[in-house]
């Protein structure tokens, strides 16, 4: 049975290759809207301009592109002749297509806008949806996603107002599509159900294929293969019976990157090849560059080191020609993983870097959610080029590069806060990564060692390896390695943790599930610490690991302040819990904060500096009246527990602040809005939850007294909103300091509040006993004004609380995020 290219009134975005870098995702434009004489107003087929349109459209169904733009001109020239303007903007929209096909994005700019032009004149709804939606397609396939975003929105009001279900079904496809190349694959899975659902009540069975196939490259992503193949299967099936050349090939394509993940190399290549051959066959450019990549990866996994650099030179070089920043990087990610692998260190830190500045190149333009989300999806590229420039010895370099690797997002968040000029700056990378220069500044002005950690696993999650870097607060950096494999010995004590809790489609390492063991250990309501009891064998595992490589180099001094600067999942790491060989915690030897990254420390100095701050005027609330809650969707809200400890001890802390706390009815979210940005130290006291209320990816809220037509519920999209002056926010909410790990660090309230201006943040990583934590915060509010410093205030709080409630449930779970000083 043959195959056919179908011709392209409106693009769909389809069949989507997404997994990890080593696969790229690929978004190939389609086809139809209905048929041509339909959207001319019943014009003869008679015509001859409409006639050799026609021929036109079937050259480009066998991949005849250049004979078909031929015959379009020809048509083109008779359409205006006869004045028939709505056949005139179908070729012109046809024409672009062809561009967009052969990679020729500004030709296909500028026919798709003539096209658009004339339908706007014409007042033709549907014409116009159907432009926009085109247009929005070569903004996606150049990874201009917001833009796309933007154009599939205006396509969508103007087809719904024309009543097109299908067209409709398009743009939701579409908008999926983007989502997953942002790395939202559960967003994509919801939106590409929805296509599907709609083709089929179409009948439109080719786009039906379409859908499933984009289902299953967003489970490919979810790294559930067997789901990916059965929905692939499908689609395989319905291209083949529609004779769809298009989708046989990227199918075959998709199905190879499946086989890749499951290390059936014979099978992937198989599959590659065949999809190139079809891909080929019919001009498909994008995604022959996506096979020629693919194949490469393939080759290089099977240590065939030529073989894979050349399929990369093809695919880079086509690539290149047809400008889609996003597989450009991809590719100079992979040569630079092959040249590595091959033992060419300096080729692979050239290819590296390479990669690493096309990347950041997408992030102009994105939100705040979609930075996060697609520099989560790339971040593998940071740590290979760590690993290339240790290798050459060069340990500063690599430090950098750490640094350049997290909180990017964080970071012009907190820009935010100095200056329009100083946001503009970063959002649109005229300024330059921290440097080494300027990392020894932040240390010597924060008199604080910086212990920045960095995770390095390959896309399997093996061979993993922690880096450290140790700054002096004289400027002096000291590097240390550690080979986390010896994990492996612990690994039936941990497979238990090995579940995706804060993490969506990111492999995991025996050093996470170290870390969510020891916080559920400790945090289980029947503990296995006994009070007094300091023996915890994953609290000195974790020590073992994170604090013995560097135990030299820290300060004798236990009032000497250390930064830890985490990554990933030892954001949740209880620093000041973690236990020596002499069964002594740690923070009975330092004096401990942490944060998100050194720029974010460098950043909030100086806004710390340019911004006085009245710490005279605080907020505290407590036990607000609680709002209703269903963390299942469907299910009956029901009112959040009230929290008494917590009302006693908001009255105990105001009074120590010399304010009337928010109490019960008082605490209303309006009341809450309408002080916090005024006050220099602001202490809630109540409930603090982890879920997506605004479905925006920021996750977390506050739970206040709802009323004033608002919920009650302070989100964290909400409180980037604000404009915060306060030196300390004082989170005595069970799970304060959770949220989702990401490549940019927590995402939940902690972050949201640094970002709308807060200095410093305390947080807990689990719930703690009232009494308990009623102590602490007492005893941190009466040694701040003592000690003049956040840091040195919270370790003598947890000091004072440990001889009263020796269990390290009770006083380990609260850290201090960001500045310390008054």
């Amino acid at each position: 049975m043959g195959v056919k290219k179908i011709s392209s009134c409106l693009f769909l975005a389809g069949f989507l290759i997404l997994g990890d870098i080593h696969c790229i995702r690929f978004a190939a434009p389609l086809i139809g809207l209905s048929p041509v004489s339909a959207q001319t107003g019943g014009e003869s087929p008679a015509s001859p301009a409409l006639q050799l349109y026609q021929l036109g459209y079937e050259q480009l169904d066998k991949g005849q592109i250049r004979e078909a733009m031929a015959t379009f001109d020809r048509a083109l020239v008779m359409a205006r002749q006869e004045g028939d303007r709505s056949l005139e903007a179908v070729i012109l929209n046809d024409i672009g297509v062809a561009h967009r096909n052969l990679g020729n994005y500004p030709q296909a700019f500028q026919f798709l806008n003539q096209a658009l032009t004339i339908r706007q004149t014409l007042k033709d709804q549907a014409g116009i949806g159907q432009s926009l939606m085109n247009i929005g397609v070569v903004y996606e396939v150049q990874a201009d996603y917001p833009k796309a975003l933007e154009l599939y929105q205006q396509a969508s009001v103007f087809l719904q107002e024309a009543g097109e279900q299908y067209g409709q079904a398009v743009i939701i496809n579409n908008m999926g599509s983007i989502y997953l190349s942002l790395g939202q694959p559960s967003k994509a899975i919801s939106a590409f159900e929805t296509a599907l659902s709609l083709f089929q009540q179409t009948g439109a069975t080719m786009y039906e294929g379409i859908a499933l196939a984009n289902i299953g490259a967003a489970y490919n992503d979810l790294g559930d293969y067997p789901q990916a193949l059965q929905f692939f299967q499908k689609s395989l099936a319905i291209a083949t019976e529609v004779e769809d050349g298009l989708g046989i090939g990227q199918t075959l394509l998709n199905m190879g990157a499946v086989y890749e993940k499951l290390s059936d190399y014979p099978q992937a290549l198989q599959s590659y090849q065949q999809g190139l051959q079809v891909m080929t066959a019919i001009g498909e450019l994008e995604a022959v560059g996506q096979a020629l990549n693919n194949i490469g990866s393939v080759y290089r996994q099977l240590g065939q080191y030529p073989q894979a650099l050349e399929f990369y030179d093809r695919a880079l070089e086509l690539r290149q020609k047809l400008g889609n920043t996003a597989r450009i990087a991809v590719t100079l990610n992979n040569q630079g993983v092959a040249l590595l692998e091959a033992g060419q260190i300096t080729a692979a830190t050239t290819k590296l870097y390479a990669a690493i500045d096309a990347l950041e190149s997408l992030r102009p333009g994105l939100n705040d959610t979609n930075k996060i989300s697609i520099f989560d999806k790339y971040r593998w590229t940071y740590g290979i080029l760590q690993q290339a420039l240790i290798a050459q010895n060069q340990v500063k370099s690599a430090l950098e590069v750490a640094e350049r690797g997290r909180a990017r997002a964080f970071v012009e968040l907190v820009a935010k806060r100095l200056s329009p000029e100083a946001a503009e700056a970063y959002a649109n990378q005229k300024i330059a990564p921290i440097t080494i220069g300027e990392i020894q500044q932040v240390a010597a002005a924060q008199n604080a060692t910086l212990v920045e950690y960095s995770i390095v696993v390959d896309n399997l999650a093996k061979n993993a390896e922690l880096l450290i870097w140790v700054v002096q607060p004289t400027g002096e950096i000291a590097f240390r390695q550690v080979d986390l494999t010896s994990l492996n010995r612990e690994r039936d004590n941990l497979v238990p943790f090995l579940v995706s809790e804060e993490t969506e489609a990111q492999p995991e390492t025996l050093l996470t599930a170290l870390v969510r063991g020891t916080r559920a250990d400790i945090a289980a309501p029947i503990p296995s610490i006994p009070a007094g009891n300091v023996s915890n064998l994953k609290l000195k595992k974790l020590h073992q690991l994170l604090i013995d490589p560097i135990a030299d180099l820290l300060p004798s001094n236990p009032e000497s302040k250390v930064i830890f600067i985490p990554h990933e999942e030892l954001f949740f790491v209880p620093f000041a819990a973690l236990v020596d060989g002499s069964d002594r915690y740690l923070i009975e030897k330092h004096t401990i904060i942490t944060a998100p990254a050194i720029q974010v420390l460098q950043l909030a100095r100086k806004s710390r500096d340019n911004r006085p701050v009245d710490i005279a005027n605080a907020l505290v609330v407590g036990n607000p009246v609680m709002p209703e809650f269903s963390r299942i969707p469907g299910e009956k809200p029901e009112k959040l527990p009230n929290l008494p400890g917590a009302e006693q001890e908001a009255i105990g802390i105001a009074s120590m602040l010399n304010t009337q706390p928010l109490i019960g009815r008082a605490a209303t979210e309006t009341a809450v809005v309408q002080r916090i940005g005024k006050a220099g130290i602001v202490h809630l006291a109540t409930h603090g939850l982890v879920d997506d209320f605004s479905d925006s990816g920021l996750l977390g809220a506050i739970a206040l007294t709802p009323g004033d037509g608002n919920d009650g519920f302070l989100t964290s999209e909400e409180i980037m909103a604000l404009n915060l002056n306060a030196s300390l926010v004082v989170l005595s909410v069970c799970s304060g300091g959770f949220g989702k790990i990401t490549g940019d660090g927590i995402v939940g309230l902690s972050r949201s509040l640094i970002g709308a201006g807060a200095q410093s943040v305390i947080v807990s990583l689990w719930q703690a006993d009232d009494a308990a934590t009623a102590k602490l915060m007492q005893e941190f509010y009466q040694a701040l004004p003592q000690t003049g410093d956040r840091a040195a205030a919270l370790r003598k709080a947890i000091l004072a609380t440990m001889q009263q409630y020796p269990n390290v449930k009770d006083w380990g779970a609260f850290t201090l995020i960001g500045e310390s000083e008054h």
